[in-house]
């Protein structure tokens, strides 16, 4: 697999990916908003292809103090042969070069499947912290699209 930055060009074949891989796609995922972050985060918007085939993507992003992973997906015809493993760890390397001391991902609780693939990669399950949310205008997000 080769890895290489994500282009915009690319947004109608990395959501598909997406939805093929089981990703709810809302409205922060619209081709303004994932411009938006990869305006901001152009070197951690990676995505993987086998030949011209993108079957792996990853959206990192960093705050300024902590990085953060959305989206990692693989086509599940591509899945268990190390491509997930293989994306991740060029997007840790990218967090290196930042000097990124911690990186957060969230995952929902019923995805075992995934929880397992993280723990299998040194992630550790955090406890003792709540995730919590907030809308500040209902008209821009929309969870169904």
């Amino acid at each position: 697999m080769k890895i290489e930055k994500f282009k915009i060009e690319s947004y109608d074949e990395v959501v598909g990916l997406w939805r093929k891989a089981g990703i709810e796609i809302v409205s922060s995922d619209t081709i303004d908003e994932v411009t938006r972050v990869l305006n901001r985060n152009p070197d951690l918007f990676l995505i993987g292809r086998v030949q011209e085939k993108i079957i792996a993507v990853v959206m990192g992003t960093f705050d300024g103090r902590r990085g953060y992973v959305h989206h990692l997906a693989v086509d599940p015809d591509y899945q268990k042969m190390g491509f997930g493993k293989s994306i991740m760890e060029a997007l840790i390397e990218q967090f290196r070069t930042k000097n990124i001391q911690k990186v957060h991902l969230f995952i929902e609780k019923t995805n075992k499947t995934v929880v397992e693939f993280y723990n299998n990669l040194g992630w550790d399950v955090r406890e003792e912290l709540i995730m919590m949310s907030f809308v500040p205008d209902e008209k821009l997000y929309k969870r169904h699209m």
